[in-house]
């Protein structure tokens, strides 16, 4: 852990010395946000600390002529509740060129169908955040190349594409496809997105025992899995509103398996999966606003009864631009045949409380502040 901190004070003093002495434009920027919570699993309550997506990053830009300027950023996920040790540059961190004719980077980022979603909720990184809802498909990736077109009057776009994860001369290559269309002018925000993983995450072998002599191992693929997103927002002066429909086939390539004993027939490979909900917040005073968010996601599983929902509704004082504090609710409320858990750590917030069995709605209270610098 030392030798990891020590590190990262090194890389960061080189960076802002060097940046300095040639004369870039750069800056630190960083977030930090945490909340005591009280979280239930529906038989027990247990009081907890949350760190939510706290953050340090460095990043600037050289001028390079009229059509080129270089690009940086190298940005780390920060702890301010618990110990442990992380790897250095472990968000978005990459290099790439910008112009007038758009950004390209390459490094580790978001993809765009995350980023998409990150434009439409009023919970981002808090404990009724949406994407517990959205069957773990909001990832940040590496080994990417990124581009990103100019913005033409509120239209933009963005294409990602993973380089092979995959072990050299392998069958099928390991890689994501990344992209997305937006549109955002006056208050209003409209977002689609689409992403695909390759069959290589579906992946089995089976032993083909008919030749004694000779036993086949057989390489097996499922489908390709993909996903759509698609969200709105429409922020006025004191009421906004923002809706998501998300829709994916194939996405549990992680469970995918074949059968050795039944000539290879593959099983758990066509499962789809879809979440849909809607939030608002009112500004009922100058510094203060109440907002609330409700999402259905259905695992579309053989099983009934196996979909769940997300409640959540939050009080919001927003003491500066940079600095606010929050009280909300949030609860899953379970089929009787789902098991699934409040809070999943992949999406921003920091602590995660599971049910206490199927048909059990895990719940919390979270009381959170964050600043911005």
């Amino acid at each position: 852990m030392k030798n990891s901190m020590w590190s990262a004070v090194l890389v960061m003093t080189v960076i802002l010395v060097g940046a300095a002495q040639a004369g870039d434009d750069f800056k630190t920027y960083g977030k930090l946000h945490m909340s005591l919570e009280m979280l239930n699993n529906s038989e027990d309550s247990q009081p907890t600390v949350s760190n939510n997506g706290s953050r340090f990053g460095l990043k600037g830009a050289r001028e390079m002529n009229d059509k080129f300027k270089m690009i940086w950023q190298f940005e780390q996920k920060i702890n301010l509740a618990q110990k442990g040790s992380e790897t250095l540059a472990t968000r978005n961190s990459y290099l790439g060129l910008a112009g007038e004719w758009g950004t390209a980077l390459f490094g580790i980022h978001d993809t765009p169908f995350k980023t998409m979603g990150s434009k439409v909720t009023f919970f981002r990184d808090e404990i009724g955040d949406y994407r517990q809802a959205a069957f773990n498909w909001d990832r940040r990736l590496q080994d990417v190349v990124l581009y990103i077109t100019p913005n033409y009057d509120g239209i933009s776009g963005r294409v990602m594409f993973e380089i092979d994860q995959g072990a050299m001369g392998a069958e099928e290559a390991k890689s994501i496809i990344s992209g997305s269309a937006s549109y955002k002018k006056e208050g209003l925000y409209l977002g689609v997105a689409y992403e695909m993983l390759s069959k290589a995450f579906a992946y089995s072998a089976w032993t083909d025992t008919t030749d004694a002599a000779a036993h086949v191992v057989n390489n097996v693929y499922g489908n390709s899995a993909q996903g759509i997103r698609a969200g709105a927002k429409y922020q006025m002066d004191k009421l906004g509103f923002s809706a998501i429909f998300q829709t994916l086939s194939d996405y549990n390539q992680g469970s995918f398996s074949v059968n050795e004993f039944d000539e290879g027939i593959a099983v758990e490979n066509d499962k789809k999966a879809m979440t849909y909900g809607a939030e608002a917040e009112f500004q009922f005073a100058q510094k203060y606003s109440t907002k609330a968010g409700y999402y259905l996601a259905d695992p579309n599983t053989d099983v009934d009864d196996d979909e769940f929902s997300l409640l959540a509704v939050g009080l919001d004082h927003q003491f500066s631009k940079d600095l606010w504090f929050y009280l909300q609710y949030a609860m899953v409320m379970n089929g009787d045949a789902s098991e699934a858990a409040l809070g999943c750590t992949y999406n921003g917030h920091g602590k995660i409380v599971e049910a206490s069995g199927p048909g059990q709605n895990p719940s919390g209270f979270s009381l959170g502040m964050a600043m911005k610098f």
